[in-house]
């Protein structure tokens, strides 16, 4: 939990994982069929600011890459944790309602639902596929039982 402009924060990165994954393996029939699956967002984590940073959708402070580089940890909560997290959040659901929109300008019908999970799921996987791509790319460190 942490704060912004006066107002608590929270992250459910745990939770969300449970349900995108219960939905995902169970195909989104019986137990795992959700009608609001789509208001999960991505899963706020260390990982996926560090790809969105090296795709460019996402862009640090000289100050906070400084800090990022030097391998300072973060605390919990902290502004620059909850801004890293938040930012990529809200990144993550532009680039969703960027592809819908593209799709729909386009005329076409996606073969089935575009959301937040199956983009975390996609940047992850690329993240791990490409490592040695973003060596020089710092992620952020913070300590806690959350991530």
């Amino acid at each position: 939990m942490g704060r912004a402009k006066g107002k608590r924060i929270s992250f459910y990165k745990r939770a969300q994982i449970l349900v995108a994954d219960t939905w995902s393996v169970l195909e989104g029939k019986g137990d795992g069929c959700f009608k609001d699956i789509s208001s999960i967002t991505m899963f706020a984590d260390y990982r996926l600011p560090q790809i969105l940073v090296h795709l460019g959708a996402l862009k640090y402070s000289n100050d906070l890459l400084k800090k990022l580089l030097k391998g300072e940890m973060l605390l919990y909560g902290d502004k620059q944790e909850v801004e890293i997290r938040g930012c990529s959040l809200w990144c993550v659901e532009l680039i969703r309602d960027c592809l819908l929109e593209l799709i729909k300008r386009k005329g076409e019908k996606p073969n089935g639902e575009i959301n937040s999970i199956f983009l975390d799921f996609y940047l992850w996987d690329y993240a791990r596929d490409h490592r040695e791509d973003m060596k020089g790319i710092p992620f952020h460190r913070t300590q806690c039982i959350y991530y």
